[in-house]
Parts: C-alpha cells; sequence; structure tokens
C-alpha cells in the first residue's frame, strides 16, 4: 500500500474487505550472489521466498561493485518483478502458518516453477531474553511499514514491532535488544522507546516490542535540549553509535533516540571521551549546521509512507469479482509498482496525484447519517488518473506532505445565504377529502 492513503491500515482492511485472502508482499531484494528474495504476510503469517540470482548479461560480477553498480537496472527490475507475476500465479497455494517459514522458489526443466520449504531461525541474540515474551499471535498487526517495522495493538495498547523475518535484518534486531539492556541498566533507558517484550513465533525469537514511536521530527530549535540529553547519557558511560537527523525525535517526555542496536557501554570514561568527539559532537554539529534544511523524516516513525502492499489475486471463474474503494486503491498500487516506464517505481507522480484526488474527495466525508448519500458520491475517485503530465514542482516531498484537514462547514463560503440543508418555505396544500 505505498503511498496510499494514511488509513488504509489492515486494521480497516479487515472490515472492509475478503482479508483472510489478502497476500502482502512486505519487502524484497535482489543479490546478484545469492537470489532475489520476496518476503510475504498473510493474516498474521511471513513466508519468506528465495529465487534463484539473476545476472545482468555482459556484466563481470567479479570485478568490485563500483565498476557495474552504476549501471542501468531496468533489467533486475523486470527480471525481480517476472518472478513475483509468478509468486501472483501461486498465492492459492502457499502455504503460510506452518513451522516452516522459508521456502526454495525452483524453475523446473519445463519452465515452471514449484516451491521446497524449510525453517530458518535468524534472530540469534547475543544477550539472554532479559524481558518477558510474547506470541505474535497474541498481536494485531494494524500496518507494516516494511519487513523490518510493522505496527500492532497488544492488550489495548499500540506499539512498534521491530523484526527480524530475514538474514540482513536479524541482525540489528538482536543488537536492538543488547543496545536497550545497555541502556537500561545505565539507567538511561528513559531516552528511548521502551523495550516492553521479546516477540516469538513457533518457538523462535523473530523480533522485539516497543513504545509507539511517535513524536515529531527534530528542528534546530531543538539543539540545547539534544546536546543535553546526550551529555547525560554519556556521563553513565553510554555511547550512542548514530545521532543522525532521522534518529532522533522529539516527544511530549523530551527527547527520544532509535537506533539503539549501535548502542555501547564503555567503563572508561576517558576513551569514552575521546570516541564521543566523533561519535557524539562532531555528529551533532553536522546535524545542526547550517546543512539542516529541512527536518528528515525518522526511520521508525508512524509518519513513513508503508512500503508494503497487496499482492492482488488473479480472477478465475469460480470467484466472484467483487471491488471496493480500498480493493481499487490496492490494485493500482501494485500496478504502479510492476509498471515500466511512465509508471515505474521511481516516477511515483501518478500515485501522488491519485492520493490528492482520493484525500480530497474523502475530506467532505463524514459519519452523520445524512451525509450517506454525499459520502457514496464521495467515493467514485477509484481509477488511476489518465493526465499525469503535470510538473513535479505540484507536489511536496514525501516526508514533507500534510494530510488533508477536515474543515468543518461554514456557510458564509458559498454564495447563496441557505445551508445545503434549508429549504425555501413553501405553501403548504391542504389535504384532500378522500385522504
Amino acid at each position: 500500500m505505498e503511498y496510499a492513503s494514511k488509513d488504509l491500515t489492515i486494521r480497516k482492511l479487515r472490515r472492509t474487505t475478503d482479508f483472510e485472502n489478502l497476500t502482502f508482499r512486505i519487502g524484497g531484494y535482489t543479490e546478484h550472489d545469492q537470489g532475489r528474495f520476496y518476503h510475504l504476510w498473510k493474516n498474521g503469517e511471513v513466508l519468506s521466498i528465495q529465487a534463484e540470482p539473476y545476472r545482468r548479461p555482459g556484466i563481470d560480477y567479479s570485478q568490485s561493485s563500483e565498476s557495474w553498480s552504476t549501471r542501468n537496472f531496468s533489467s533486475d527490475k523486470e527480471a525481480f518483478f517476472y518472478l513475483q507475476e509468478v509468486l501472483q500465479t501461486m498465492l492459492d497455494n502457499l502455504q503460510f502458518g506452518s513451522e516452516n517459514n522459508w521456502a526454495h522458489l525452483v524453475r523446473q526443466k519445463d519452465n515452471t516453477y514449484s516451491l521446497i520449504y524449510t525453517r530458518k531461525e535468524f534472530v540469534h541474540l547475543k544477550c539472554p531474553v532479559w524481558t518477558k515474551k510474547i506470541n505474535l499471535d497474541d498481536i494485531e498487526v494494524t500496518r507494516i511499514v516494511d519487513c523490518a517495522l510493522w505496527e500492532g495493538i497488544h492488550e489495548g495498547m499500540e506499539v512498534d514491532l521491530f523484526m527480524g523475518v530475514h538474514a540482513v535484518w536479524s541482525r540489528f534486531v538482536a543488537a536492538e535488544s543488547l543496545g536497550h539492556k545497555l541502556m537500561n541498566e545505565a539507567g538511561v533507558s528513559h531516552y528511548t522507546f521502551k523495550l516492553l517484550a521479546h516477540v516469538y513465533k513457533s518457538g523462535m525469537i523473530i523480533g522485539v516490542m516497543c513504545e509507539p514511536i511517535i513524536g515529531r521530527r527534530v528542528c534546530p530549535t531543538d539543539r540545547a535540549a539534544v546536546f543535553a540529553a546526550v551529555a547525560d547519557i554519556q556521563r553513565h558511560g553510554i555511547l550512542l553509535g548514530s545521532l543522525l537527523p532521522y534518529d532522533i525525535l522529539i516527544t511530549h517526555e523530551g527527547v527520544r533516540f532509535l537506533n539503539i542496536s549501535a548502542v555501547r557501554f564503555h567503563k572508561d570514561h576517558d576513551q569514552l571521551a575521546a570516541k564521543a568527539e566523533t561519535s557524539h559532537w562532531a555528529e551533532l554539529a553536522k546535524t545542526f549546521g547550517s546543512g539542516m534544511i529541512a527536518p528528515h523524516t525518522p526511520l521508525g516513525s508512524r509518519d513513513r509512507d508503508a512500503l508494503s502492499y497487496v499482492i492482488p489475486r488473479l480472477p478465475s471463474p469460480g470467484r466472484p469479482v467483487y471491488t471496493t474503494p480500498e480493493l481499487a486503491m490496492m490494485r493500482f498500487v501494485w500496478s504502479v509498482m510492476t509498471s515500466q516506464g511512465e509508471y515505474a517505481r521511481s516516477d511515483v507522480l501518478p500515485l501522488l496525484k491519485f492520493r490528492d484526488q482520493q484525500r480530497k474527495g474523502m475530506s467532505a466525508i463524514t459519519d452523520d447519517p445524512k451525509h450517506r448519500r454525499r459520502a457514496k458520491s464521495g467515493r467514485k475517485v477509484l481509477i488511476a488518473p489518465l493526465d499525469c503530465s503535470e510538473s513535479e514542482g505540484r507536489f511536496e516531498e514525501l516526508d514533507q506532505i500534510v494530510p488533508a484537514v477536515d474543515e468543518p462547514y461554514n456557510p458564509k463560503w458559498r454564495s447563496s445565504p441557505r445551508t445545503p440543508y434549508e429549504r425555501p418555505k413553501k405553501k403548504l396544500l391542504l389535504p384532500r377529502d378522500d385522504e
């Protein structure tokens, strides 16, 4: 649901669509030596699929990556999306919910594909599980930003999940757990979003759960507060390994830092001070220097657009075809994400324009029963925009888009003195004799 409206969440889809049959693509990447990877999610279950690698013809991958990484990637995208469409034809047969969390997509001699399932454990914690453990099944997932960052509700409280469902992010999950443990033991955990529990599935630790990451982005006027917080943390022997602008949030409780996976504890404060010259103070000087033109979107913030989207099931004679505004948006996102040329992912102009139109159409909708007829007309914007030739200057950057705000109706804005619910007075007709 990338670039879709913010309210198009998994929680809403559960109420408006045939949710049990929706398959989300929550992440994916390609490596020339290991293969193409697709991470899928369906009704609370995760399945990662690994396919054969793709190598561009005429490229010598034995050379340094700088010699070939800047070449045209269009063929890589086509190869990646080709196998994703192969998986689209296999949606009804994918096995979710078993102990096997991994599958290899194997090409047969007749150019058809089959899946071989296996079980892999990724999160190998370097420290013991020092908080309580919670089953992923007990958490209601409400939004998946990407493969590693999820949002949910546990026991009536909003939570954020940092998941390690593949080898790349699992190392950071283990380091995040250790970093929170160090901050907690040093007595400076109030500068982070509290780690609440370790998340497990089928007996394996697959992630950690923390407080919801909610706050505003850092700006130049926060310089004094951020410097004071870092100095206090350093006095307790903690070295924050990352102080980039998107690792700092300002909340009602004060300054909060993200990327706790880079935290280190030092008993020798002289050694800590030497490392802090570059890791802390030089980095903060860059953050609040003259180059800080605009704030950055924090990597773990709920202000980010979701990078996950639904893989639509192929139509068949035995499956009824129906649509809702949510399904129409999801099909449109799928089309844009898997298309080349004008509608390639690198050109998000059509998606931004469509989302802008959708927000304008939805801004007049209320829950008042009197508005139900108007709400139907407001939801007619279901197809992709035909004219996408406007200049890029009409659209802001993704992390600076301000959601539309529903304004109350003001009759002074209209040329007529009457409101939409007033009628001119008319003479009442006398009842007939036969009534």
